[in-house]
């Protein structure tokens, strides 16, 4: 078991290259092609279990589904990867917080 603390990460598929040595590949001009990567969820962590819950609930499907690109871009980041969207990102981040936050 990869995640025992984190709620998701970013994996190769059996027989894939490495994601670090890919990188390290392409950076030298190496490597053309990119291998798609697998996003392993923890279903035990806390917060997916939330996300779990809040699944059809009136009022939940803009959140829930901005919660999961914000988890897709968490794993690209600590794989060191860069966020496609950084814009999306910063939007859906924000969002959260406010909505976190005591008014």
């Amino acid at each position: 078991e990869r995640l025992t603390d984190s709620v998701v990460c970013l994996v190769s598929d059996e027989g894939d290259m490495d994601l670090r040595i890919e990188r390290m590949l392409k950076q030298h001009n190496q490597l053309e092609q990119s291998f798609k990567r697998i996003l392993e969820i923890n279903p035990r962590h806390p917060l997916i279990v939330s996300l779990a819950q809040a699944v059809g609930k009136d009022g939940a499907g803009e959140k829930v589904e901005d919660a999961a690109w914000l988890l897709l871009d968490q794993a690209r980041i600590i794989e060191g990867e860069q966020v496609p969207d950084p814009t999306a990102f910063s939007k859906r981040l924000n969002s959260l917080m406010a909505t976190g936050l005591p008014a």
